[in-house]
């Protein structure tokens, strides 16, 4: 249907047909290898309806660490997008924060067919010569040297730029790592001082408690004693009379 909408006459212009582009997409980067495509449409469903969400993996179905999520409205996007931007939302246990950026749209499908070239002076220059291989020695083979030492400049950059990145959150992985165990021993430790004090505030009432006893054992038994001593003193004073 597409094939045979696309390019027909309409009202005196020629119809353009594309498949449409979903227009409340995000990508989503930072994932952790433990995140699925359940936990991340579960997790983003607390900003409206997800019609899809999908953890991206390569050709051994290792997660690369990115996704995408496809809300049902652009509001519910929009609003992933602005609390993620603005708060820290972690998925899993390990405290890295999801990335969420509104998903690039590219149109792979069509692509840029000859017929919607625009066809201004500078295409007619850049269409007067064919597709060829640069002739070593020739301008244009200078030049082209030029623009390939230049490509390979930029990649080799990239290159190092992502050793680096790798470098530093493989540093900040294993600190992360170290500074967990270590907040995981204070808080042992604080639960232990707690237990501590706990138990050292039960005996000292158990032992508050044992001293009341045994006051009130002692004033028991001097009262008993005063009630004998009374007892004693009105029978002797009976006998006597």
């Amino acid at each position: 249907a597409k094939a045979e909408l696309d390019d027909t006459p309409m009202r005196g212009r020629q119809l353009r047909v594309r498949f449409a582009t979903h227009a409340a997409a995000l990508s989503v980067r930072n994932l952790s290898p433990y995140v699925s495509n359940e936990l991340l449409e579960e997790a983003f469903s607390q900003f409206g309806p997800v019609e899809r969400a999908v953890v991206i993996v390569d050709d051994r179905g290792r997660s690369t660490g990115k996704g995408i999520v496809e809300f049902a409205s652009k509001p519910a996007a929009r609003k992933a997008f602005e609390r993620c931007t603005e708060g820290v939302f972690l998925l899993t246990t390990t405290p890295r924060p999801v990335i969420v950026e509104p998903l690039e749209q590219l149109d792979d499908e069509d692509g840029l067919p000859e017929k919607l070239a625009q066809k201004n002076p500078m295409y007619q220059k850049e269409r007067e010569t064919p597709p060829r291989f640069a002739q070593p020695g020739s301008f244009e083979f200078e030049y082209s040297q030029r623009w390939k030492s230049l490509d390979e400049m930029e990649k080799q950059q990239r290159e190092q730029v992502a050793k680096n990145m790798k470098d530093a959150k493989d540093k900040l992985e294993s600190e992360m790592e170290d500074a967990y165990h270590e907040h995981q021993a204070n808080l042992l430790r604080q639960d232990l001082m707690r237990r501590q004090e706990e138990l050292r505030r039960m005996e000292e009432l158990h032992n508050q408690e044992m001293q009341k006893r045994k006051e009130i054992q002692l004033r028991q038994e001097e009262e008993r004693r005063r009630r004998e001593e009374e007892m004693m003193i009105r029978q002797r004073e009976m006998e006597e009379q």
